[in-house]
C-alpha cells in the first residue's frame, strides 16, 4: 500500500526513528532525514567505511533542499501531535512518540522498511562528525 503513504507521512516516519536514537539538533535530524530518503545517497553512505570522514563529508555535501519543506511540515505536525518537542535547538521524543515509532516498525510499507534499515549503520556514521563541519557542508550557519 506504499501508493497511499503521502510525503509528511513517510517523513514524519524517518524523523521519528532518527529522534528516538537520542536528542539532537535540529539541523542535524534534517540532514539525516534528507540523506535517508535520498536513495543514492543513502547507498553511498551505506557503502562507505565509518572512518572514511571525507568521502561521508563529500555524500552530505550533495543533499539539496527538495525534501525541506516537507522535513519541516513533518517537524511540525509531530511536534504539535505531542510526539516530539523541543528543547532549546534539540529535539527529543515524548512518551507519544515512543508508541508512534513502535507503530511505524510494525507498518508495512516497503519504501520505509527499505529506509529504516540503513538507519543504524548511517547514523552512527555520521553522529561522530562534528556537527559545526556538517553544517558548513550545508551551508548553515551556526
Amino acid at each position: 500500500m506504499d501508493y497511499r503513504v503521502n510525503n509528511e507521512a513517510l517523513v514524519g516516519s524517518v524523523i521519528m526513528q532518527v529522534v528516538r536514537k537520542g536528542p539532537c539538533e535540529v539541523p542535524f535530524a534534517t540532514g539525516m532525514v534528507n540523506l535517508l530518503m535520498q536513495a543514492n545517497l543513502r547507498k553511498k553512505a551505506m557503502q562507505t567505511p565509518a572512518n572514511d570522514t571525507k568521502t561521508l563529508m563529500a555524500i552530505y555535501g550533495q543533499l539539496n533542499g527538495d525534501l525541506l519543506g516537507v522535513i519541516v511540515n513533518s517537524m511540525t505536525m509531530l511536534t504539535e501531535g505531542g510526539c516530539l518537542r523541543r528543547n532549546g535547538n534539540q529535539l527529543e521524543v515524548t512518551e507519544n512518540g515512543l508508541r508512534l515509532c513502535e507503530e511505524i516498525e510494525r507498518g508495512d510499507c516497503e519504501l520505509l522498511t527499505e529506509v529504516l534499515s540503513d538507519i543504524n549503520e548511517i547514523f552512527f556514521k555520521y553522529e561522530s562528525i562534528d556537527t559545526d563541519v556538517l553544517y558548513h557542508q550545508m551551508w548553515i550557519d551556526v
